[in-house]
């Protein structure tokens, strides 16, 4: 049997013994009082106590009645769902607190059937221990030796006094029994509620590594799924180029080897077989173009450079709330489609990196240019890395700027920085 099965099974005896104890002390005190009556007694107790003794059936019908009611408002608070579940954590707690008062304070054990039983419907560390707290506050005042001092109420043991010292005895010793195993059973219930929470809580963390560790490999798939579709791609222009530039270049050999055999010989075919090679030779040098140009973002073939690093930082921005600065000192610069391009990978990684792996919310970007050298400095507050291990981003940075003879420097001990410097050919529009 687990845990919770365990703790529903301790709950049930729970309540089994206090409808036990209930009816044992409304019967017996009001058997007792009506026995005081009959015997012609009364006179005597009546001395004895500091109040009149309720009416014999009265104790025993208002108890009851509140205690069937208390479990009823408990079967419908655990079997059917209820919007504001405080007003029947109310409507339980008035119960109980009438049965209680319906026994002149006799016995109090029934609080801690209520703490119980809404012990499980307080969820989060700050709310787990309130059911205890106020239940203990509760046990303490309704007790009889303490609300005897403000109100006028008849002990059970008083009532026992009638009967003779065998039987008065054995009469207590039951009701201290039934209020002694209703303690120990509360107690079980409690520890039991404790290792429920302790599991919980072990299972989740559990549950919390499994995500990990799969989200890890789903971060593994996606890279190794991103290397590989990158690789295809790169494979697939490669054997575009290849066949263009081979076609293209087969071409030019064959003309060039056409005007040579005709160069002393006829001028004209000579002049035909160069503008035959001249044509093979802008028609692959545009397949090349068309080819080279896949590899170029859709955002700067639709606008300037700073035009789309704009248009990049603001959805970047509003789709990871995160906020994104740019300052751009170099103005507006000639740059040729290849650093353009490597510009804009540079940043636009660097952003993802920092929203994504640095968990940043303030990411900075500096653009600037000394003599023939743009810097792009990108900072970010993100928690950072001691020790960085170059992934395939960076390294894709590395080789880009390596192509333009440019170079990278990363430091991750205070967020995530990195500085690229770029060598450029042309200079700023106004060169």
């Amino acid at each position: 049997m687990d845990t919770s099965a365990l703790k529903n099974s301790v709950l049930s005896f729970m309540k089994s013994f206090n409808f036990i104890t209930v009816l044992y002390i409304s019967v017996v005190s009001a058997v007792t009082i009506l026995k005081i009556g009959n015997s012609g007694g009364a006179l005597m107790f009546l001395k004895t106590v500091n109040t009149l003794p309720p009416v014999p059936g009265k104790m025993f019908l208002i108890s009851l009645s509140f205690f069937v009611l208390l479990m009823v408002l408990m079967y419908m608070h655990d079997n059917y769902e209820i919007k504001h579940q405080w007003y029947i954590i109310v409507m339980e707690f008035i119960c109980t607190v009438s049965v209680i008062v319906a026994l002149q304070v006799n016995y109090n054990g029934l609080i801690l059937l209520f703490v119980a039983h809404i012990m499980k419907y307080f969820e989060g560390s700050s709310k787990k221990l309130l059911p205890l707290i106020l239940g203990s506050t509760f046990f303490l005042i309704f007790d009889f030796n303490a609300c005897s001092y403000f109100f006028k109420i008849t002990s059970f043991e008083t009532y026992m006094e009638y009967y003779i010292g065998t039987v008065a005895a054995i009469l207590i010793l039951i009701k201290n029994l039934f209020t002694t195993l209703n303690i120990i059973l509360f107690i079980v219930y409690t520890i039991l509620h404790l290792r429920e929470q302790m599991d919980e809580k072990d299972e989740i963390n559990s549950l919390n590594e499994r995500l990990q560790a799969a989200n890890r490999e789903l971060e593994n798939y996606a890279a190794e799924s991103e290397k590989l579709a990158q690789t295809r791609e790169r494979n697939r222009l490669a054997r575009e180029i290849h066949d263009t530039l081979g076609h293209t270049l087969t071409g030019i050999i064959a003309g060039i080897d056409a005007a040579s055999a005709v160069a002393d010989v006829s001028p004209e075919m000579l002049k035909r077989y160069l503008s035959l090679v001249s044509d093979v030779a802008r028609q692959g040098m545009t397949d090349v173009r068309r080819s080279v140009n896949e590899l170029r973002p859709d955002a700067l073939e639709q606008r300037d450079l700073l035009s789309a690093i704009h248009k990049m930082i603001s959805q970047m921005s509003a789709a990871s709330k995160a906020k994104i600065i740019l300052d751009n000192s170099a103005g507006r610069l000639a740059l040729g489609e290849d650093e353009e391009e490597v510009i804009y990978r540079i940043i636009q990684e660097s952003i993802t990196n920092s929203i994504r792996h640095g968990k940043a919310d303030t990411v900075r970007i500096w653009i600037t240019r000394e003599y023939n050298i743009v810097t792009i400095t990108i900072k970010d507050n993100g928690v950072g890395a001691p020790d960085i291990e170059p992934g395939f981003g960076l390294t894709h940075m590395k080789e880009r700027l390596d192509m333009l003879g440019g170079k990278i420097q990363v430091d991750g001990s205070d967020g995530f920085c990195l500085v690229a410097e770029i060598p450029i050919r042309w200079g700023t529009e106004n060169d």
